[in-house]
């Protein structure tokens, strides 16, 4: 066992990095070069029954954002960017994953399938055929950003506690041996309530948290970028991600694995989300800006940190959750916040 090993549940890994769904693991090719850049597993691009959601795919268009908010046509340090599912038949996606599933396995990898949820009987079903066709790992996304803008039932996005635990619970029984893993929004304030809703539907693991949707003006043109409301992610995300895998962590009393997304930029971000409570994360922006050899940064800046303060990453799961209070709690610190207003805020007051 390495220092960087780690396990959803009862489902080791080699490393806590894996790649998530999206354009880059649309082909067999992609997933193979995430899997050589050093992650544990991949998500391949997701599926579901809808053939508007497939088709929005010749619709989609992407940007980077610099610091600034603002287009560039260099590395960027945010996506914004409307999507649409893979083209390719479902069940001759879901052989083709498996199969190299069967070859990552031999490295003690995985690849697993993932449904962007728009019906429940699609949801079942495709669940079904993922593990006819013998696949290990199966993630239920009821959380992606576009379900807002998309063409009507091209996709859903589940906020509702009740729902989403009798959907999981209709998925637990067609992947009756498979890992379970379901992915939230990133739009809901009621984030561990639906990680126990998902929980007691019989989900192995829950994935904090989806992108948001923003809207970017052009200063060149007045328009909106793109044209559209679209998905937006970035560095900036992970400490709002950071509070949720905190408070889920809370209210599950640690019982459910968390895996954590949307911000991850570096091994040190890793580390972050697993002070939070993440037993894995899981990152695919960071390839579009900068190609698959961002996951072999990540794990070598990941394996750098843990070598040098000696220390496992199991160490580091929930160290920060556990230690986190209300403001309640807090010591008091009378004037402090004279030290972070300008000084002519305080010409005419007097310290207490």
């Amino acid at each position: 066992m390495t220092r960087v090993a780690t396990t959803i549940g009862c489902f080791p890994l080699l490393n806590p990095v894996i790649c998530a769904a999206g354009e880059p693991v649309m082909t067999e090719a992609g997933i193979r070069a995430a899997l050589r850049a050093g992650v544990a597993g991949v998500i391949a691009k997701s599926v579901n029954e809808s053939a508007a959601a497939s088709n929005q795919l010749d619709r989609a268009d992407y940007v980077r954002l610099d610091a600034d908010g603002t287009p560039t046509s260099g590395q960027g340090v945010s996506l914004f960017n409307r999507s649409g599912l893979t083209q390719r038949d479902t069940a001759e996606w879901l052989d083709a994953i498996a199969a190299l599933d069967r070859e990552a396995r031999v490295e003690g990898k995985f690849v697993a399938a993932s449904i962007v949820y728009a019906r429940p009987p699609g949801a079942i079903s495709i669940a079904a055929t993922a593990r006819q066709a013998g696949l290990r790992v199966f993630e239920l996304n009821v959380g992606a950003p576009h379900a807002s803008e998309a063409t009507p039932a091209a996709i859903a996005q589940e906020t509702d506690p009740d729902r989403l635990s009798d959907l999981v619970r209709q998925v637990r029984a067609a992947t009756h041996g498979m890992q379970l893993w379901v992915k939230l929004t990133g739009l809901s304030p009621n984030l561990p309530a639906l990680a126990m809703a998902a929980q007691n539907g019989g989900a192995d693991a829950v994935c904090i948290m989806g992108r948001f949707m923003g809207l970017v003006p052009d200063l060149e043109t007045f328009k909106p970028v793109l044209g559209t409301s679209a998905a937006y992610g970035g560095g900036w995300a992970l400490p709002i991600v950071c509070r949720f895998l905190a408070l889920t962590r809370q209210a599950t009393q640690k019982s459910l694995p968390l895996i954590g997304t949307n911000g991850v930029r570096s091994g040190r971000d890793v580390v972050r989300m697993a002070l939070c409570g993440a037993v894995a994360t899981e990152a695919l922006s960071i390839v579009m800006h900068e190609g698959f050899g961002a996951f072999t940064r990540i794990v070598d800046q990941l394996t750098s940190f843990l070598d040098h303060r000696d220390l496992t990453f199991q160490d580091l799961i929930g160290r920060s959750a556990d230690a986190l209070h209300g403001y309640g709690e807090s010591p008091l610190t009378p004037d402090r916040w004279r030290d972070f207003v300008p000084s002519e805020t305080l010409a005419d007051t007097k310290p207490h």
